[in-house]
């Protein structure tokens, strides 16, 4: 990211949380039919790992982990509701 923020850096960001959604969502899919489940319960399970996860790094300011974890939870939220699209389709 630039020292002065702008369009062209929130344009990168928004495309790489669009990149890591889709992926999430390729993720689950993928292991949803190996474990022969749903693709939602399977992000759900990835849910709670990378969330969880937020909490292994104690170097990370309370603050900051707090805007880490709203932002996995939007994240998520949108990844979930893909899936449960994809638990229709399968």
């Amino acid at each position: 990211m630039s020292a002065d923020f702008d369009k062209d850096d929130l344009a990168r960001l928004i495309a790489l949380e669009h990149a890591v959604s889709a992926l999430a969502l390729i993720s689950a899919g993928n292991f949803a039919h190996l474990a022969r489940i749903k693709p939602s319960q399977a992000v759900a399970q990835f849910r709670l790992t990378i969330e969880g996860a937020i909490y292994d790094a104690a170097d990370t300011p309370k603050e900051v982990r707090i805007l880490m974890r709203e932002h996995l939870k939007r994240i998520f939220n949108h990844v979930e509701q893909m899936a449960r699209h994809a638990d229709h389709g399968a």
